[in-house]
């Protein structure tokens, strides 16, 4: 399997992860990148606003995309 880069998306914030991790499989890729952007929302310091998105691109190393996930805020009054 190729070398995969995940590049997180917040607005107009990137944060390109420029070394690639070589996987055995693509099941292990998801599941990195599942635990990847729970991490990060843990660890936020601010609440969301609502409308914002959270995302994470996962591609390989010829910036061919693989799948994304998006967490997205969501307000219901």
């Amino acid at each position: 399997m190729p070398e995969i880069l995940f590049v997180f998306r917040q607005g107009d914030q990137t944060s390109d992860h420029s070394d690639g991790i070589e996987f055995p499989d693509i099941g292990a890729v998801q599941l990195e990148a599942a635990k990847s952007i729970g991490e990060i929302l843990r660890d936020l310091n601010d609440p969301l606003e609502a409308g914002s998105e959270w995302r994470m691109e996962v591609v390989d190393e010829a910036r061919k995309p693989l799948f994304s996930l998006r967490v997205i805020t969501e307000l219901h009054e």
